[in-house]
């Protein structure tokens, strides 16, 4: 949806070199005047002559309507609508499967018909059988630069040990009934991500097709992070580790998936190509997530071990000392 727009003025000739503009609004404002001829307006999904599906003509023959795969689908009688000397002013649209044309403020549609295509972003102008040039004023959408992201003051991540109270700027990671946070555990040899449901007192992460219950784990906290898709083993840069497999120490990052109108975060090993989640008691993953990351971290982006978590991981060992079955 565009905020603001600006005005283009343009003329066109007999079997001139064709100019297409992006409208993803899907609807496109326009005036045009000229004499002995008609004037057309196509609508493509990618720029190209031989992409245009489906063209608008205006006063064919006294006639306005549309031709779809070079079959006229609709047409009406509209003597008059185009003159040498007087703008006329239009409205294009073409939400969802209908495409419909109307004079700017007027109520009154010239006509509305049903189309096959539904993903048309790209118009061109231009007139047919003139013999002098017709005239466009176009209402085009302004040119929105990509925002450029500014760093944070203050809010890093850091992991805080679960004492039975949700601490202060805990990381949201999703939704499943209630808001679920961000956790990790250690669990046989690993230190794994996974969801910590408040009104559970509890974390689950997903292993072996099972949903493990966790007691004592640490929550996410601070707010220098987005979430950014990704798919199968693709790990953007600054992605969060939090955590390593019990395999060979591989770092383990934080996903998210939507799963039946839920939201769910879970824990991503880049040789596993998925993220892996907790829903309805079991283990699932998906292809295709969500990553967290830190925007303005170090731009590498690495599957290697860093030093803190393996200390970590030795503090729990040392803390929580018993066998490997403990860690349910």
């Amino acid at each position: 949806m565009f905020n603001s727009r600006f005005s283009s003025e343009i003329s066109t000739i007999r079997n001139h070199q064709r100019r297409f503009y992006k409208f993803t609004s899907k609807s496109v404002i326009f005036s045009v005047k000229g004499n002995s001829g008609y004037a057309m307006v196509g609508l493509a999904d990618e720029i190209g002559f031989f992409n245009i599906d489906h063209w608008v003509f205006i006063d064919k023959e006294g006639k306005t309507g549309v031709n779809e795969l070079n079959q006229v689908i609709v047409e009406t009688s509209t003597p008059g609508i185009l003159e040498e000397d007087k703008f006329h002013k239009f409205c294009l649209t073409w939400y969802g499967s209908k495409i419909e044309l109307s004079k700017f403020g007027e109520s009154e549609l010239i006509f509305t018909k049903e189309i096959t295509k539904h993903n048309l972003k790209y118009v061109t102008f231009f007139g047919c059988n003139q013999k002098n040039t017709l005239q466009w004023k176009l209402l085009l959408p302004p040119r929105i630069e990509r925002p450029v992201l500014k760093p944070i003051i203050g809010g890093k991540l850091y992991w805080v040990p679960y004492d039975g109270k949700l601490p202060y700027g805990a990381v949201i990671g999703g939704y499943e009934n209630e808001f679920l946070y961000i956790m990790r555990a250690p669990h046989e040899g690993s230190l794994t991500p996974g969801k910590f449901v408040p009104s559970m007192k509890s974390g689950f992460i997903g292993w072996e097709g099972h949903s493990q219950l966790k007691t004592v784990f640490e929550i996410l906290c601070g707010h220098d992070c987005v979430w950014v898709p990704t798919k199968k083993s693709v790990i953007p840069a600054g992605a969060i580790a939090a955590g390593f497999t019990d395999y060979e120490g591989e770092t383990m990052y934080i996903g998210r998936v939507k799963q039946n109108g839920h939201i769910i975060p879970g824990k991503v090993a880049p040789t596993r190509c998925a993220c892996y989640f907790t829903y309805s008691d079991k283990e699932a993953y998906e292809s295709y997530y969500e990553i967290l990351v830190g925007p303005h971290s170090n731009p590498r982006c690495t599957n290697t071990l860093e030093p803190p978590f393996k200390e970590k991981y030795e503090f729990y060992k040392e803390k929580y000392k018993c066998d490997e079955n403990f860690y349910i």
